[in-house]
């Protein structure tokens, strides 16, 4: 059975939208003053023990508009090569970038992807 990790960013005080520098956000780009070669190993760690990424929407569209045009670099190129899954109640597929639109409730399709070898 998979397990599902949770990566996510969040400041002491709540601030939990868009860490990085892109997007259109009041607070984006709040981890770069924080960024650091232990921070950078951690998100290695992350992706390199993964089989698969589960993303919503926004960070979907924000990572499927930046990652496929970049490579070189083992990072980039085990981030476009993994599979992703899509939890949306607005996209129509088909989803580029590797990426499956997730159908039904969410839940109920994570429990089924937990279920899968991997």
């Amino acid at each position: 059975m998979r397990q599902v990790v949770a990566a996510e960013y969040l400041t002491l005080d709540g601030v939990t939208e868009d860490p990085g520098p892109s997007g259109d956000f009041e607070k984006r780009g709040w981890t770069i003053p924080y960024w650091n070669d232990e921070l950078s190993k951690s998100q290695s760690d992350l992706l390199f023990a993964s089989d698969a990424l589960l993303l919503g929407r926004v960070t979907y569209e924000e990572f499927a508009a930046a990652w496929p045009s970049r490579s070189g670099d083992p990072f980039t190129d085990r981030m476009n090569s993994l599979p992703k899954f899509v939890a949306s109640k607005t996209l129509k597929g088909p989803l580029k970038w590797n990426a499956t639109l997730l159908k039904g409730d969410v839940a109920d399709e994570v429990a089924r992807l937990k279920k899968q070898s991997g």
